[in-house]
């Protein structure tokens, strides 16, 4: 049984190679260096915490500790490191092609317009010794799916669904409305043991049980995650169809906000794997490996669209217009492109006529001006805020959006919160938003299902978890879109993004390059998705 605790709390020189090369317009870049590994075996997470205590183990410095460990958690940028080591889902992707390929599910079809088909993998167990067959598979789709729950996760996946065993390994989801795109979705969601949860139900935010290659060791809450691996693991003995291996024996996650910092423990070897650090620190060092690649998320800044100025679309395209949008993304993230939609141009919606919203504070100040003299209170305040830990340099982008827009004359102030409170007020959904609260938040957005239906129905639909807006013609366009596939589809959704386009409900930042800094015992490439897969990286 894993812990789960409430403690507060390779130096060769080689040259640094930095270059970069579009892959579908972002950046990739690689250095190397060389390095030594320390023989501590403290997995405590603090400084005295030590890369490579042995050679199958690893440390991985992370920008935030989870907020949860459960299996509904595995969709979020701080959930997925850890809980899509632990858990599975029926489908993935290949980390090379990132064409969907089996994992828990070996074969899959849609049957009818409301029906899709899972022929499941055979061999296989839950870390807590439940079979997994359609009945379990089913159960556990059906708790973190169901309405009554609410999970967020739930929030992302288009039409309600329900699981049923067909057969032992014949697994039928239906929907309430026609989803043609229903096995994108379920790539999304990894599946727990039910009977696990129905034992122990207030230990399914701590204690995650899944069929994955790792399972939890131990919880330092604040501190680190440990997982190491199950050794009943169906990949094991499928091959090359595992897509990985178990070569890591005990992987120790621990949790630093800034970037330099987790950049710094890669250098002196108390890590062997950081996630998100700057191009700079790239630049700077010389003693491990720094890669990066293709990234799902964009930098949005969403509006609150219910508030006293921001209800004005005046003051929206204000908005859109008064911060220097290229300076976020090359000065201070360290490197990006700009983008006209939330969604990478890779995604199945993207609209190829929108140009981003332009830096033109003299016409920002116009609008501000011409909803003023409309009787509009441009001087309510807007709260310009950020998630710490989830937004590199937060306070540097918050405060360079609140002084634009001040100038333009609005009244903006800044906040930066840490996870749980900034997630509950992200989270709070259109009807319950406050005229009054006037929050601007700057987030990161990733759609790992390439299509923008996704992003759609979370962001711009008035029952979307963190949306901020709601308009009748984008729930009439999303619903049309919903039941339709290819061309049809992508063409309707186009229509929709031009619409919350012109409407600016969220104003789309633009891309980041996100990179990664590896000691020299360490090989790994990003995937498209953004997924770290432990099973993925090898060690030298």
């Amino acid at each position: 049984m894993p812990r789960v605790t409430t403690t507060a709390s390779r130096k060769s020189r080689l040259t640094l190679l930095l270059g970069v090369v579009s892959i579908s317009a972002l950046a990739l870049a690689g250095c190397a260096g060389g390095g030594e590994t320390s023989s501590s075996g403290d997995t405590s997470g603090g400084d005295s915490s030590s890369a490579g205590s042995t050679d199958t183990e690893i440390t991985i410095v992370l920008p935030e500790e989870p907020r949860s460990l459960a299996s509904w958690n595995a969709y979020s940028n701080d959930g997925f490191p850890i809980l899509r080591n632990v858990g599975e889902g029926l489908i993935n992707r290949d980390p090379v092609t990132n064409e969907l390929v089996p994992e828990l599910a070996t074969a899959w079809e849609q049957v009818d317009p409301n029906n899709w088909q899972f022929t499941l993998r055979e061999g296989v167990s839950f870390h807590d010794g439940t079979p997994f067959n359609a009945e379990t598979a089913a159960a556990g789709l059906n708790y973190v799916l169901s309405e009554e729950n609410g999970f967020p996760m739930r929030n992302f996946l288009g039409s309600q669904t329900n699981a049923t065993a067909e057969g032992e390994y014949l697994l039928n989801v239906e929907t309430v409305d026609p989803d043609p795109i229903l096995d994108l979705r379920l790539y999304f969601v990894t599946i727990p043991s039910f009977p696990a949860i129905e034992a122990d139900l207030a230990g399914y935010e701590t204690n995650p049980v899944g069929t994955g290659p790792y399972m939890l060791d131990e919880w330092n809450r604040g501190t680190s995650i440990t997982l190491v691996p199950n050794p009943d693991w169906w990949g094991n003995s499928a091959g090359d169809e595992a897509k990985g291996t178990q070569q890591i024996t005990k992987a120790n996650f621990v949790f630093r906000s800034e970037p330099t910092v987790r950049s710094a423990m890669v250098s002196s070897g108390e890590a062997d794997f950081a996630r998100w650090i700057t191009p700079e620190d790239c630049d700077a060092a010389s003693d491990y490996v720094c890669v990066g690649g293709p990234t799902i998320e964009t930098a949005i800044f969403r509006l609150d669209t219910p508030h006293i100025a921001m209800s004005d679309v005046r003051v929206r395209e204000a908005i859109a217009l008064a911060f220097d949008k290229e300076a976020i993304m090359n000065d201070i993230l360290g490197g990006g492109i700009t983008v006209p939609q939330i969604v990478a141009p890779t995604t199945l919606g993207f609209n190829d006529s929108l140009e981003p919203y332009p830096y033109d504070p003299e016409r920002a100040a116009e609008l501000v001006a011409e909803a003023a003299a409309d009787g509009v209170d441009v001087s309510a305040e807007i709260v310009v805020a950020a998630r710490e830990g989830f937004i590199p340099k937060a306070g540097e982008i918050t405060t360079l959006i609140a002084d634009s827009l001040n100038a333009v004359g609005l009244n903006a102030t800044t906040s930066v919160l840490e996870t749980a409170p900034a997630e509950e007020q992200w989270t709070l959904g259109y009807e319950n938003i406050p005229e009054d609260r006037g929050w601007a938040g700057f987030w990161f957005h990733g759609n790992e299902l390439f299509d923008y239906s996704a992003s759609v129905g979370g962001y711009y639909a008035c029952n979307g978890p963190v949306s901020a807006y709601c308009d009748e013609n984008v729930d009439a366009l999303y619903r049309e879109a919903l039941q339709l596939s290819g061309d049809e589809r992508d063409s309707k959704l186009q229509e929709l993004a031009e619409y919350v386009y012109n409407d600016v409900a969220i104003v789309p930042v633009g891309q980041p390059s996100f990179f990664f800094g590896l000691s020299d015992r360490v090989d790994w490439e990003p995937r498209a998705d953004g997924f770290i897969l432990l099973k993925e990286i090898t060690l030298q």
